[in-house]
């Protein structure tokens, strides 16, 4: 068994950790049946997403999981790690024209288990087709791991770091007033934006996906609260995979960016502002920022190493539990890859609920950037001033009304130790 480092900060929550959702829009109906196929197929290729949870003295191992994993026509998501999901950390269900992947956070992250999506859908359209899709760029059974593919980026000792050399970062944001409305409902709004129009926008000024949606988002929000004591801040997730050598590892490599946006940068041009923030976050990616940034993983990681017991650990971590990040979270996790078969999707979103504050994802599919606004709070001052800022910049979207949700806890947090005690001796 191997033990979790880089997924550690996903665990011991307050009743489990709500798991996070891929929802696949294709253009037909869904067919249970080749889905079914096309599942045991793919997961020939990804043999390390057929994990399960052991806990063992506080601390929790990934372990090859023998159920089989089942594609199930429901509208409702169910516990990962239970044993409805034959104890897997990742689940598959389908409805009407829509597939959803729920997977814990623990096991991947949203990088890690996107190649797995793109094999899925590459699979299902073959068979459902009957065609023989062009591949590339996607993984298929038969083919060897990649390089590093099931590689722990997170080691047991702190990297060697030049302080000198570090950025100095604005962390400390404008808290959203909204945030005080006390809700136990999460909402999201889903806008798929022409991809076009949005390259289109990008290009004219020299910004990249991520940051051109950064400053459309921190502009909206500076219109709502012109009067705010501290900048705006965007916690920008970003993949560090490259940086550090491991492109092709499925587990977690994501830690933050911070791009703050003032008063005097709100008075700059747009393309000022893209500059800017291109600089930033090239300051924040050099290699001693970086080491930096995992160098907090693994002090965490240590951390837990030195407490004796399971509620230890969940006490020296319940922090995250209410954890609300000033202002918001942008995460981008890329552009799909699905070859000839991307005619038959119309757009992929990103969810999960149980986080407070504000948090946007994006995914770019078929012919959209889909972002979904997911909140903690009811309110709709945030998304009304986006969609004005979109208008305003003659960007091209489509945008849906507001979506009450929840993506539902695992059970792995009560599994785990009952699969140690039955099962395994764990050193």
């Amino acid at each position: 068994m191997k033990k979790i480092r880089s997924g550690q900060s996903f665990l011991y929550r307050e009743n489990g950790l709500n798991s996070t959702v891929f929802d696949i829009r294709m253009k037909n109906k869904i067919r249970g049946d080749y889905l079914q196929r096309a599942l045991t197929i793919a997961l020939q290729r990804y043999p390390y997403l057929t994990s399960k949870l052991v806990e063992k003295g506080g601390d929790f191992y990934l372990e090859e999981c023998f159920h089989s994993m089942n594609a199930i026509k429901t509208k409702n998501f169910r516990r990962l790690g239970s044993m409805s999901t034959g104890y897997h950390l990742i689940d598959v269900t389908y409805l009407d024209k829509s597939i959803c992947i729920a997977f814990h956070h623990a096991l991947c992250d949203g990088r890690g288990i996107k190649p797995f999506l793109e094999t899925l859908v590459y699979y299902y359209c073959c068979l459902c087709y009957n065609k023989q899709f062009d591949s590339s760029g996607i993984r298929l059974v038969g083919e060897a791991l990649r390089p590093g593919e099931r590689h722990e980026p997170v080691g047991d000792s702190l990297l060697e770091v030049n302080q000198s050399n570090l950025p100095q970062i604005v962390k400390n944001g404008y808290a959203l007033p909204e945030n005080a409305e006390v809700s136990e409902n999460y909402y999201r709004y889903e806008i798929n934006i022409d991809r076009q129009s949005f390259l289109d926008h990008m290009k004219a000024h020299e910004a990249t996906p991520a940051i051109l949606l950064a400053l459309l988002v921190s502009g909206s929000i500076y219109t709502v609260h012109p009067d705010a004591d501290k900048p705006v801040i965007c916690s920008m997730a970003v993949d560090y995979r490259r940086e550090i050598g491991l492109e092709n590892t499925h587990k977690n490599c994501v830690g933050s960016f911070y791009l703050p946006y003032s008063e005097e940068i709100d008075e700059m041009s747009f393309s000022e502002q893209a500059r800017l923030y291109r600089a930033l976050m090239k300051e924040q990616r050099q290699p001693d920022a970086i080491r930096n940034l995992i160098n907090a993983q693994i002090g965490l990681c240590q951390k837990l190493d030195q407490l004796p017991s399971l509620e230890a650990k969940r006490q020296a971590l319940a922090f995250f539990n209410d954890l609300c990040i000033d202002t918001y979270v942008i995460s981008y996790i890329g552009q799909m890859q699905f070859g000839d078969c991307e005619e038959y999707v119309e757009s992929v979103h990103l969810y999960s609920s149980g986080v407070k504050g504000l948090r946007i994802n994006m995914v770019c599919a078929g012919d959209y950037f889909t972002v979904d606004f997911l909140q903690s709070f009811q309110s709709e001052s945030l998304i009304n001033a986006l969609l004005k800022t979109l208008d305003a910049a003659n960007i091209e979207y489509t945008s849906s009304g507001c979506i009450q949700f929840e993506t539902i806890k695992d059970k792995a947090f009560i599994t785990a130790s009952r699969q140690a005690e039955r099962y395994y001796k764990v050193p």
